[in-house]
């Protein structure tokens, strides 16, 4: 059953797709959102190193949480570096894709 506050579309956006010239070429963005709402919504973000610096992990502490769904390993923080003006190019292209595309789902699907 969906939720009240939830929509009836959902996000599936990845940078390499998005028909901008040299995108994602170091660093390809990729961002889901279910659109279910409220504790249930589920969204994710991957960063996947195409041909550039890797991408370095500051901080991860993996602790395991059983009060969300998947029950899966989670953390409080996670801290990565990134190295290259290419790749912050291609991170910032991926945040504004990612903005655009919440802007564009709550105009043409608001939820009910």
């Amino acid at each position: 059953m969906r939720s009240k506050i939830g929509k009836t579309s959902t996000i599936d956006v990845k940078l390499s797709n998005t028909g901008i010239d040299g995108a994602g070429i170091f660093h390809d963005i990729r961002y889901t959102n279910d659109n279910y709402g409220g504790n249930q919504n589920v969204i994710t973000f991957e960063i996947t190193n195409v041909s550039g610096n890797p991408i370095e992990i500051i901080y991860l502490d993996l602790e395991k949480h059983n009060h969300y769904v998947g029950g899966g390993p989670s953390t409080n923080k996670i801290k990565i570096k990134i190295h290259g003006t290419i790749e912050l190019g291609d991170f910032l292209t991926g945040l504004q894709m990612i903005l655009e595309a919440e802007k564009i789902s709550n105009t043409l699907d608001p939820g009910y």
